[in-house]
């Protein structure tokens, strides 16, 4: 089975050498093995044919495919000028072979058991896991449609020498693809609003559990009767006042920061440098003090409570900052001026979408 994927990588000409030479993962609970490995005449075939506009086609052999079917040491060898079909399926090969990081996730099965979500499923996980420990110095994504890949472009901002292990998680593919976006690029602009995006994702779900517990522990109590007036009164304020709260968007970011965030993984997924900074620094295009937006992360749970208003009030500050430009505001970014500032935070909120999806991952 094969999976394309685009990958880039700061490590230039160098890109790409040891992907090549990769050996085969294996993942004994699953029976299958697993690389990445270039793409095949197959995988190249289908991707093209995937675009229905032929000129389109052509226009793309040209400028990312060896598009000249000519090589001396083909018509040099006496083996291929004398079987047709050798020399055919050699010159298909030169003719769809990419110039641009097109690779497929090759995965090999001896007794198919799963379905085939399982297996897109399982590279999509596979994915991000690569991309969570910036993977030999690359950033992934699947390819469905090669217009959407070809033009990208990449800033590294970590890399980690953590090993790449089997994916034993499966996650949301729409929080995934938000996350590899948030990789690829080289603006800190995007990336903050895509790992922004994974954690409002989630600012229905989070506060509407919570309030359906909430409701549930009361109306469940012996001490409830729902044949008493005041009762029911006192329970429609209560979720009145809670759904007036929820539908403040700072609240509901407070809420999912406190019930996603783990310090002891988020210290694995941060520098000490980048610890000490947010525990003293803040980007001077947001308001406010440094009391309310600082926080050590090294005593984080010593007053867990404070610590998730700071954070959560230091994120939605960027954030607004980053979405509106109103006059005379004081949270007006400026990417002429405030670039390298934002692109400390990024790290950050990083680290925390990082969180949010393995912790809301299923088990395979």
């Amino acid at each position: 089975m094969e999976i394309p994927i685009y990958l880039e990588s700061s490590i230039r000409p160098l890109i790409h050498r040891d992907i090549r030479l990769q050996e085969y993962m294996k993942d004994p609970t699953h029976d299958l093995k697993y690389r990445i490995s270039p793409i095949s005449l197959e995988s190249s075939i289908q991707l093209l044919m995937k675009i229905g506009d032929y000129d389109k086609q052509g226009k793309l052999i040209h400028k990312f495919f060896r598009y000249i079917p000519y090589s001396r040491s083909i018509f040099e060898d006496e083996d291929f000028l004398q079987n047709s079909v050798k020399l055919k399926d050699k010159i298909m090969d030169n003719l769809l072979t990419p110039t641009v990081p097109l690779y497929m996730i090759e995965i090999i099965v001896d007794n198919f058991q799963e379905d085939l979500n399982f297996y897109k499923e399982f590279v999509n996980s596979l994915v991000f896991n690569m991309n969570l420990i910036n993977y030999k110095r690359n950033n992934y994504r699947t390819v469905d449609n090669l217009d959407d890949y070809i033009n990208s472009q990449i800033k590294i901002i970590h890399y980690s020498k953590k090993e790449l292990g089997v994916p034993k998680l499966k996650y949301t593919k729409q929080l995934t693809d938000l996350y590899s976006a948030g990789s690829w690029t080289d603006n800190p602009f995007t990336s903050f609003i895509n790992y922004y995006q994974i954690i409002e994702y989630f600012f229905n779900e989070i506060p509407d559990n919570r309030l359906f517990k909430m409701v549930q522990k009361q109306i469940t109590s012996p001490l409830f009767s729902y044949n008493r007036k005041n009762d029911i009164i006192q329970l429609a304020k209560q979720i009145y006042d809670v759904r007036k709260n929820d539908m403040n968007e700072l609240n509901s970011l407070e809420i999912v920061l406190d019930y996603f965030l783990d310090i002891k993984m988020i210290k694995k997924l941060l520098t000490d440098d980048e610890i000490k900074y947010y525990s003293k620094s803040f980007p001077k295009f947001i308001s406010g003090d440094k009391k309310e937006v600082c926080f050590n992360i090294n005593n984080f749970d010593e007053n867990r409570y404070e610590n998730i208003k700071c954070l959560a009030r230091r994120i939605y500050s960027i954030r607004n900052a980053l979405v509106h430009n109103k006059e005379n505001s004081q949270n007006n970014y400026n990417p002429q001026y405030h670039y390298k500032m934002l692109l400390k935070e990024v790290p950050l909120i990083k680290a925390i979408a990082s969180l949010i999806i393995i912790k809301s991952g299923h088990t395979f």
